[in-house]
């Protein structure tokens, strides 16, 4: 993946957070949504360190 599409992906799960997080309600699929972004989130942050890691050998 490139970085625009990362970039995408990160500010539309951000953006679907805050949606969801204004709903009234809910509370299960508040918690289960929140959950699974800051997987996605994390597992994305993860992904970059790799690669960048990967690259650039000397940087750690």
């Amino acid at each position: 993946m490139n970085n625009k599409a990362i970039n995408f992906v990160v500010l539309a799960l951000i953006m679907s957070a805050v949606v969801v997080n204004n709903l009234e309600a809910l509370y299960t699929f508040k918690m289960i949504f929140n959950g699974v972004v800051m997987a996605v989130l994390v597992l994305i942050g993860c992904e970059r360190i790799y690669r960048y890691t990967k690259r650039n050998r000397k940087a750690i």
